[in-house]
């Protein structure tokens, strides 16, 4: 079936269930690595909460912005998930393989959140988004 993440109004961003929880779960590691405590939002984002393990409901990312600094603070968060992604790995239960496609699927939000579309039947898994070549 798979999950969405949406980003603005946009549901473009389809994946796996699984990995759409994940998805969260790195945000909230990497947050925690930058000194911001995010783990309420399981409980009190209405468009986590409630969300997260149920297969078909996607998260809206526009709730971590009270907790990461709005949209710019979101925006930068997705490229420092990228760049700490081994130090979170194991503790999100990723393998080497789950964790270069977590990093690809957190290339193509950023590359989305910058205002670009998302390709119909892209992998987000196994490509990069154009403008991500440069920082793989």
């Amino acid at each position: 079936m798979g999950a969405p993440i949406i980003i603005g109004n946009s549901y473009g961003l389809w994946v796996s269930n699984s990995m759409k929880d994940t998805f969260c779960e790195v945000l909230t590691a990497v947050a925690t690595l930058e000194g911001h405590d995010v783990k309420a939002i399981y409980e009190e984002a209405p468009g986590v909460a409630g969300t997260y393990g149920v297969p078909g409901m996607g998260i809206l990312l526009d709730e971590f912005y009270l907790y990461l600094g709005g949209f710019l603070g979101v925006r930068r968060h997705l490229d420092v998930c990228r760049v700490r992604l081994d130090e979170v790995r194991e503790s999100c239960g990723l393998s080497p393989v789950a964790a270069e496609r977590m990093a690809h699927l957190l290339a193509w939000a950023a590359y989305h959140m910058d205002g670009n579309p998302i390709p119909v039947g892209g992998s987000f898994y196994e490509s990069w988004p154009p403008d991500a070549a440069e920082t793989r």
